[in-house]
């Protein structure tokens, strides 16, 4: 079973990290929908299920097995291009199908927001319930999504 949390926590951690750089340069930002200089699991879930949408490239209200493999290759490409090394292993498939709960070959909202939220756990560095830009920000040896080490 604990094999299992941490595969699960390595395939979220995964999903999350092309997603923190971008947070960590905008702090709370957009994702901040009240303005309040926080980012609480409702406004991380509805920003963060948003982003991984736009991975949905026919505009079915879902990601599919294809649509997501095709992400993890266009941001391995530009890892390599800016001469990193690339983030994860393989096509994503393995962690495609952890998200998938239901099994149908697509990842939908529900499905995307539950994930979500549990990066929002791990990313909670104080348990109180919001982010700030502190644990929005990547940090150096803390694994992907700053999610290393908790």
């Amino acid at each position: 079973m604990k094999t299992l949390f941490t595969a699960a926590a390595a395939a979220m951690a995964l999903s999350l990290a092309a997603l923190q750089p971008a947070m960590a340069q905008q702090g709370p930002g957009r994702l901040d929908a009240n303005g309040d200089g926080k980012v609480t699991l409702a406004e991380f879930q509805t920003g963060r299920t948003n982003q991984m949408m736009r991975m949905d490239a026919n505009k079915d209200g879902k990601v599919s097995r294809e649509e997501f493999a095709s992400m993890v290759a266009r941001r391995a490409e530009r890892a390599a291009d800016k001469g990193a090394q690339p983030k994860g292993k393989g096509d994503g498939s393995r962690m495609f199908d952890r998200v998938d709960a239901n099994r149908d070959g697509f990842l939908d909202r529900s499905e995307l927001g539950k994930m979500a939220a549990q990066g929002f756990a791990r990313m909670d560095e104080n348990g109180d319930g919001a982010l700030t830009g502190a644990e929005l920000t990547p940090r150096r040896g803390a694994g992907m999504a700053g999610g290393g080490g908790r």
